[in-house]
Formats: C-alpha cells, sequence, structure tokens
C-alpha cells in the first residue's frame, strides 16, 4: 500500500472583511461580546462570490505557491462543504471543467463540520489502494447566506475554503484515522435546503469537548503515539473556548486562527494547514493530527506524517 504526502496547500478568503465590532453594533450587542464569547476579531463574508468562485480562488493560491504542479496529471478532485448550491452538476465536476482536466475522478462530500476529514480519508483509501496516484482535497464554505434565528449563532461564521494536493509516495509515512458518526445528536446542529441553520449551543459544547477528547485519545492509542510527540493538534475552528478546553483536556499543542476567520465549516482545517506552511511552521517528518467535529453529529481525526 503506498503512503501519501501534502505536496501543496491553498487558501482564499473573499475580500470582504466583517469586524465583530461592526457586527456588535448593528445588533445591539455589549462590546467585546463576541470576541469574549467566540474569540473572533474579523470574519470575511462573499458579496457576488459563489462557491465556485471561493475553492477555484484557493486552487490558484495553491498553483501560485507551487509552479510545478500540473492540474493535467490530477487524477481525483473530492471537495467537502455544507453549502452546496447544485445537486448536479457538482461542485467538483465545476471545478474539473474550470481548470480544463481532460480526466479524473470527481466526488462531493456532505458530511457537516468534519467533512474535510472524510473527504481527505476518501482520498487516502483511494491512494493506498493504488486505485489513484494523488488527489486534490478541497473544502470551501459559505455560511453568510445562511438564515439564522439566534444572533449568538450567527456571530460565529465566516466564509472560505482551503485545499491540499496529495500525492503518492514509496516513503513510508504514518497515517491514522478514527471517524465517527452518533446516531442521537442529529437534531443538535441542522442545516435544512433552504440554508436555515439551527444551532443548540450548549448541546454542541457538550459534544464538542467530550466526543473530541475520547476521539483524539483513541487515535493516540491506536497509532502508539503520545500526544507530547505530535507537532500540531489542527482542529475545526469552532469556538475559541471549546478549543481552549479541548487543549487543557489532551494536553496538546493545537494551532488555532479562530480570531481571524471566524468558523468557516470545512474550510477551517485546510485554510490552517496552509498557514503552517507557508509559515515554515512544518518540517518533513512532523506529525499532526487533524480534527473535525459538527453536524451530523460526525466526528473525526487523523494523525499524519508530513
Amino acid at each position: 500500500m503506498n503512503s501519501i504526502k501534502i505536496v501543496a496547500t491553498g487558501r482564499y478568503l473573499p475580500k470582504n472583511e466583517v469586524k465583530s465590532e461592526d457586527i456588535e453594533n448593528q445588533n445591539n450587542l455589549e462590546k467585546e461580546y463576541i470576541k469574549k464569547r467566540t474569540g473572533i476579531d474579523t470574519r470575511y463574508y462573499s458579496t457576488n462570490e459563489d462557491l465556485e468562485d471561493l475553492a477555484i480562488g484557493c486552487i490558484k493560491d495553491l498553483l501560485n505557491k507551487n509552479k510545478n504542479i500540473d492540474l493535467n496529471d490530477t487524477d481525483m478532485i473530492i471537495t467537502a462543504s455544507t453549502t452546496y448550491d447544485d445537486m448536479m452538476p457538482s461542485l467538483s465536476f465545476k471545478i474539473q471543467e474550470y481548470f480544463n482536466i481532460e480526466k479524473c475522478m470527481c466526488l462531493d462530500v456532505l458530511a457537516g463540520c468534519s467533512g474535510y476529514i472524510n473527504a481527505l480519508d476518501i482520498a487516502q483509501k483511494y491512494i493506498a489502494t493504488l486505485t489513484v496516484k494523488n488527489a486534490l482535497v478541497i473544502g470551501v464554505d459559505i455560511l453568510s447566506k445562511n438564515k439564522y434565528d439566534d444572533i449568538k449563532t450567527k456571530i460565529l461564521f465566516g466564509d472560505g475554503a482551503g485545499c491540499i494536493y496529495l500525492e503518492a509516495t514509496n516513503e513510508k509515512k504514518e497515517y491514522v484515522s478514527n471517524i465517527k458518526s452518533f446516531k442521537d445528536s442529529n437534531n443538535i446542529l441542522t442545516c435544512n435546503m433552504e440554508h436555515e441553520l439551527f444551532m443548540n449551543g450548549k448541546e454542541v459544547y457538550k459534544f464538542a469537548t467530550s466526543k473530541t477528547v475520547e476521539n483524539i485519545n483513541e487515535i493516540i492509542e491506536k497509532s502508539k503515539e503520545k500526544i507530547e510527540d505530535i507537532k500540531f493538534v489542527i482542529p475545526h475552528q469552532s469556538n475559541i473556548k471549546i478549543l481552549e478546553k479541548i487543549c487543557k483536556k489532551t494536553g496538546a499543542n493545537m494551532y488555532t486562527n479562530i480570531k481571524r476567520y471566524g468558523n468557516t465549516f470545512c474550510a477551517s482545517i485546510p485554510i490552517a494547514l496552509d498557514e503552517l506552511f507557508e509559515m515554515n511552521a512544518l518540517n518533513e517528518n512532523d506529525k499532526i493530527i487533524l480534527l473535525g467535529y459538527g453536524g451530523g453529529l460526525n466526528l473525526g481525526s487523523i494523525l499524519m506524517e508530513v
């Protein structure tokens, strides 16, 4: 079986920056309310760009930073989102058409906020079984278009896109995944086809600060690694209070960027990964844990060697 290697990353944020203080002023919220509750200073809202535009933007960023990648050689495109615009043609097909990729496998994943973990794990399985040699995995969401009945929910979200390009490698690189869904929690975080989003904040908090910790402990045990040997845990950027609680319970070295981007659902993990590579904070053979959790409720982690 082949190992996988991350060879390139990219990200894209819409141009419209929205500051928390502006939202507070518009909704008569106490000053610093949003920062205290969520840790968010700014987020980005799409104005005249759709999901395809954001996805294409992050791929262009990847290509600009990695001139040696030829998308015509791409074997597989997988997207993860919760805000798909169309059923057919799907987003992955639109990306294939835009970049004029003659032949590749196209697949779209809908698995809530942890969709990117599912998409990446699918790509790994195809590469590991020699079905494909490489894969482009994109996470993208436009959450500003959702309808919210609670301002305390709306203040969390932003729009964005991130992607990674994976290739098969003969190097032996560690890869372990731990993905689960929970059948009794499907009414805690929901969104219908009219983009009406509902979140039971207290229940999501309980789930996200307990089940995630169990999941991380399981993957550490499964891999026979130690948490102190993990360079970064890179989580879905949900809420700073949730992230701080997970960090405290696990002792993980966690990377967060929610302050700058808000909660971007499926885009949050690849955006964070791209930042870390851009800062040269990740080196060859470093071990990381990617952690996704949310709507479903779904939960998944991947421990991998970069």
